[in-house]
């Protein structure tokens, strides 16, 4: 046998790259850390399929009700504008200070303000469409591309 080979036989078994990485617990993690977004990022679907009439009998809901929560919803959709535009005018003004680390952190509340306008428009938008189960799609077409019906 050669002398590469004998030192092959000696180190190989010594030198296990899998064992010291732990190779099993990574592949774990990994498996763990996709199953968790792909839980985060598809919705569950549904159990029952009901019509907006079937859910408004089953919270007792009647027209006025619909018509205050509307308002509810229309009035803070409008605070959080309001939030929004506030933010974006002090970390605009970060940004001509050049304070960017208060200017990035400005630009995350932002986003998650954006989150609750959103949020909140699209309930309003369920509630004139009067169906449930709207998609982003459709709330992305009746309000932007086209007023379908």
């Amino acid at each position: 046998m050669s002398f590469f080979g004998n030192i092959k036989k000696i180190i190989k078994p010594a030198v296990d790259v899998p064992k010291w990485i732990d190779y099993q617990q990574l592949v774990k993690d990994n498996r763990s850390i996709f199953s968790f977004i792909k839980k985060f990022f598809i919705p569950d679907q549904a159990k029952t399929q009901e019509s907006f009439e079937e859910a408004l009998s089953r919270l007792k809901l009647t027209s006025a009700d619909l018509m205050q929560r509307s308002k509810e919803f229309s009035r803070l959709m409008w605070i959080w504008i309001f939030l929004f535009l506030i933010n974006i005018a002090y970390s605009i003004y970060l940004l001509h200070h050049h304070s960017f680390r208060g200017f990035y952190p400005c630009l995350g509340i932002s986003i998650i303000i954006l989150t609750q306008i959103f949020r909140y428009h699209f309930w309003l938008f369920q509630i004139k469409q009067r169906r449930l189960g709207c998609s982003f799609r459709d709330w992305l077409n009746g309000q932007f591309i086209g007023k379908k019906k």
